[in-house]
């Protein structure tokens, strides 16, 4: 597979970091319809102006696109844990998982649907890319959902939707 590259403004990220200190793959939703790797990579090049950010993009196609180098903090994990985490099971690696010690996968396209098969292809593959290229300690991946409560991916908040995915990741 390839990997299209496309930095990401100096918004959505920050210090350099040795990724042999990821512990965690993060997966998110960009929650916008219709979106694809490359409008939304473009998107953090040149029209984000907050801190917010992710390492990778994927697509429905399985196009992936890389924002944030892996060894750099993306902004994407961080903030103040919801307060409903007590009733909705959220927030569970708040403290644990950080922005520090993480790389983030955002899924494109996946409001109203769920990934395509070409699309969990894609970030199965990324994830062994992840962890093959210098990402070695990173063995646990979960949802945004896990560190801070957000409802992220939100088609995957459902345990039950949740463990079906990560099956099909092979985690």
């Amino acid at each position: 597979m390839k990997i299209e590259t496309i930095k990401a403004s100096k918004h959505s990220y920050g210090s350099k970091r040795d990724k042999r200190t990821v512990q965690f793959i993060v997966i998110h939703y960009t929650g916008v319809k219709r979106d694809t790797a490359r409008g939304e990579g473009a998107y953090f090049k040149s029209g984000n102006t907050r801190s917010a950010g992710a390492h990778f993009f994927v697509d429905r196609s399985g196009a992936i696109v890389k924002s944030v180098p892996m060894n750099y903090v993306a902004w994407s994990v961080g903030g103040k844990k919801y307060t409903n985490c007590q009733q909705t099971g959220g927030g569970r690696y708040y403290g644990s998982c950080t922005n520090s010690n993480s790389v983030s996968i955002e899924m494109c396209d996946t409001v109203d649907r769920d990934p395509s098969d070409k699309q969990i292809k894609a970030i199965k593959w990324l994830i062994s890319y992840i962890r093959s290229h210098g990402c070695s300690n990173a063995h646990t991946v979960i949802r945004h959902f896990d560190v801070t409560g957000k409802p992220c991916p939100a088609r995957f908040i459902k345990n039950s939707a949740w463990a079906s995915l990560k099956k099909k990741l092979g985690e």
